[in-house]
Formats: C-alpha cells, structure tokens, sequence
C-alpha cells in the first residue's frame, strides 16, 4: 500500500465531487422528459444558463480564449450539445440505468486506451487489475437490468449512450493533451455549445420552452445550467489536470453505485444483494486504480504496458 500525494488527494476529492453532481444527471433528466421538457430543450436550457453566467468570465478571458478557439470547438462537441442531445435523447428509448451502466464503462475503456496508445500514460498490472475489477462491479450491478429487457426495443438508446462515453473520453483525452485550464475548458464549452445550438434551437422550435412550468425550468436550469455545466465540469477537468486522463476517467464509473444511492435515499427504492456486491467490487477496483493497493512485485516482475511515462 502506498500514499498518495497531496496533489492525488486533491484530484481524487475533486473528481468525487464532480461525479456525486453528475449522479443525479440521468434521473433529473429522465424527471426533466417526463414534464414537458424534450431532449433539444433540456440541452438548451444547459448552456443558456451556464452560458450566462459565465459571460463575464469569457468577457475577462476572451483574449486567452481567443487563441484556443478551435480547441474548444472540439472540446464543446465531447462534453458540450452533443454529449447531453445523445444522453437524453437515448433516455426515449432505453432506462436510465442503462445510461449509468454503457456510459461510464464506455467511457473508461475508450479513455484507457486512447492515453496508452496515444498520450503515452502508464498502465501498471495494478491499475489494469483495478480498471477490471471496476468494470465487473459496473456490469454485476446492471446485469439484472440489461438481461431484462428484449435488445431490439433498447439498442437505439444503448447506442447513444456509448456514443455518450465516446463523446467523453474525446474530451477527457484532449483536455488533458492540450494541458488547457480548467476554467477555460468550462466556459469554451458552454459558450461554443450555446453559440452553435442556440440559432438552430431557435428556428426549429423558436420560444416553446417558455410554455414549461416556472417551477421546472427554475429546478432543471439550475441544476443542468450550474451543477452539472459549470460546477461538475470544472471539477472533473481540473481532476484530469491533476491525476492524468485515465485515473480521471475512473470517477465515471462511481455514476451507478450513486445513483443506486441516491434512489435509496430519495426514491426510497431497496439495494439487493446484486447492488451490493457491484458497489464492493467498484469500490475495491478505485483502491487499486489509483494503486493504494499495489499488486506485489514478483507478479509483475518483467512486465510492462506503457512507453512513455505519464505525461
């Protein structure tokens, strides 16, 4: 067992944090749906929030922002309109488990191995244990779910979901190849994402989110527009800034034990023993992932899985 640095420490808080917001997402959508909000408005009430709000900060900034321009294009098309059109449009066709089970494992295999093959971050045999371990609790929880449902009638829907953890690790990987700040990560993305959706959103379907109830914009704008856009995005990038893209990618995966949690608590729905031991398991894969738990090195003597160190 080994210690993590101050930096780890901080980059593992801030990635929890990110991903306890992030929980809610599915089921605050899903609730979103079901009152009058469809998909292409959920998307627009985001980023017209976080849009505004971080104004003056694109304001203050627009010199430095200028300059990454086209990154942010790229990085708004990972973590921006196209990320929550596919999730919330996917919540039409498949359950919102499904969402918490395909989008985060996606995720994480597609940001493993795009930092081995192409940042060059090192993959130890106990990392790689941990991943595996994170990826059988993952399933273990979602197997009643997903072998309960015929394929044909949620395929569409898992398809956008992976497209969802595609979208990600698009983000994930370049976010931390371009070495770009934190905060200009968030505010490129809200403000590329409202700058390009908001002229098609507007001659599709000019003001009808203004005929949704007061009470559900305040509530959905406020968590889809600050917690989630803002709060939960800077969060993670800053993680990723400190621990590198794949130990940022595991946070994703702690999306199912949590909103499992969270419908405990708020749904008061009931954990099977399934539930349970999915939660072990992904909770035993984090500690060897960031390799508190390190595999003994007579296994691991003469292996190797990286060529670079981490950048």
């Amino acid at each position: 067992m080994r210690q993590l640095d101050r930096n780890q420490i901080l980059g593992v808080i801030l990635g929890i944090s990110a991903t306890v917001i992030w929980a809610g997402w599915p089921v605050l959508s899903k609730i979103a749906t079901n009152n009058q909000l469809a998909p292409y408005d959920i998307t627009m009430l985001r980023f017209s929030i976080s849009g505004l709000i971080l104004l003056p900060l694109f304001i203050m900034r627009f010199a430095r922002l200028k300059a990454i321009a086209a990154k942010g294009v790229v990085l708004a098309f990972g973590a921006g309109a196209p990320y929550v059109l596919f999730g919330t449009s996917g919540m039409a066709y498949a359950p919102t488990s499904h969402f918490s089970i395909i989008m985060p494992t996606s995720m994480l295999l597609f940001t493993t191995l795009g930092s081995v093959l192409w940042l060059g971050e090192k993959l130890t045999l106990t990392r790689i244990l941990g991943i595996s371990f994170i990826i059988a609790g993952v399933v273990f929880v979602g197997a009643n779910s997903l072998g309960g449902l015929a394929i044909e009638d949620t395929l569409i829907g898992d398809f956008m979901y992976l497209m969802c953890g595609f979208l990600w690790s698009i983000y994930t990987l370049l976010a931390r190849y371009w070495k770009i700040n934190p905060w200009d990560a968030t505010v490129l993305v809200s403000m590329v994402s409202i700058v390009l959706y908001m002229p098609f959103y507007l001659y599709q379907f000019g003001g009808q989110i203004l005929a949704v109830e007061t009470d559900t914009l305040i509530i959905q704008g406020l968590y889809q527009g600050v917690f989630a856009s803002i709060g939960a995005l800077y969060l993670y990038s800053k993680s990723v800034t400190l621990l590198g893209a794949t130990k940022g990618a595991i946070f994703s995966v702690l999306l199912p034990p949590l909103s499992l949690l969270l419908g405990l608590f708020l749904l008061e729905e009931v954990l099977t023993w399934v539930e349970i031991g999915g939660l072990i398991l992904v909770c035993l894969g984090m500690l060897f992932a960031f390799e508190v738990f390190c595999v003994p090195k007579r296994f691991i003597k003469n292996t190797s899985f990286t060529t670079k160190q981490d950048g």
